[in-house]
């Protein structure tokens, strides 16, 4: 019995150790198959089962085996540890923009009203954003609170929207993407001329991930041209930081808002009533340049499958 259960943990051992690995692989690895994207959204987790390897291997003496778990888990702990630790804040004034998935123009538009008006944003982006969602906006406070929109609602998941205490210039719809992603530019607190970007490529679905790499790679090339100047781009990037193609993102001065912050895991997607609206991927998410997000929060809109985004910034 003992060398069974002996040879049972070593067995679990070696299960778990190779989990850690996969996570690592999948970090790097720039995942094309639908099984290894669903993957890659999970690889955070995988700290769990490397904390399990290095128990056991340490609990059986496995001195070699334990020193792999070691160095394959400082390596997966490393691909993570960017997202903990927050920059240093600049001087200056601090303000806020907000994100918010609407599932079908379906979100509870009076929950967000709520939401606005304790964040008082300067900005709020809005995806899946129906005609008939977008007009229960209008009449809302939302749009006295943030007077300032482009907006192009469509039926289903195409439709975004932005909205601002400012006036909004060079509005456009970023060309060739499957679903609408938005730019335009506006004053925000010391930062005058701000690049803001409501973004929200396909999602990889199931068996339909073609539209997804395409908008990603549209959204790539796009941004790696964006031209000098403050940029804050926010919304559902239906990708998570440890996807590689995510991270190609992340050029041209970019950086990711949660690592800059250091939110650390802050899951927002899926908000389903059978998992008690415990999100399980941090797919929601805010790219900066000339900014320091200072904290991330997320908040419950009812009749949507996200969790709302609430960034707080000041512009360095």
């Amino acid at each position: 019995m003992k060398r069974f259960l002996w040879v049972s943990a070593y067995i679990l051992g070696w299960a778990m150790l190779a989990g850690v690995v996969l996570a690592v692989w999948l970090h790097f690895y720039p995942s094309r198959g639908n099984v290894a994207l669903y993957l890659t959204s999970g690889v955070a987790f995988a700290l769990v089962p490397a904390l399990v390897a290095i128990a056991i291997f340490a609990a059986l003496r496995r001195w070699f085996m334990l020193a792999i778990a070691l160095v394959a888990s400082g390596v997966l702990a490393y691909t993570q540890v960017p997202l903990v630790i927050p920059a240093s804040s600049p001087q200056g004034e601090e303000f806020t923009v907000v994100s918010a998935n609407l599932l079908f123009g379906g979100g509870d538009i009076g929950a967000l009203e709520e939401i606005v008006a304790e964040a008082d944003p300067d900005m709020l982006s809005l995806q899946e954003v129906t005609p008939e969602a977008l007009q229960r906006i209008r009449g809302s406070e939302i749009a006295r609170l943030l007077p300032n929109e482009f907006a192009i609602p469509y039926s289903y998941a195409a439709g975004t929207a932005l909205f601002t205490k400012a006036t909004l210039s060079d509005r456009f719809n970023i060309p060739d993407t499957v679903l609408h992603n938005l730019q335009a530019r506006t004053d925000l607190p010391g930062a005058p001329g701000t690049h803001v970007l409501a973004i929200h490529p396909a999602a990889p679905l199931w068996g339909e991930k073609d539209g997804w790499f395409h908008d990603m790679g549209i959204l790539a090339d796009h941004f790696a041209k964006l031209p000098a100047g403050r940029v804050i781009a926010i919304g559902d990037f239906n990708s998570t930081w440890n996807h590689a193609t995510y991270r190609k993102l992340l050029t041209n001065g970019l950086v990711d808002g949660t690592d800059v912050a250091g939110a650390g895991f802050l899951p927002t997607y899926p908000t389903d009533t059978r998992i008690g609206n415990r999100p399980l991927v941090a797919i929601d998410r805010v790219i900066l340049r000339g900014f320091v997000a200072t904290s991330m929060d997320s908040h419950h809109l009812p009749g949507s499958d996200h969790r709302a985004l609430v960034v707080s910034l000041i512009a360095s």
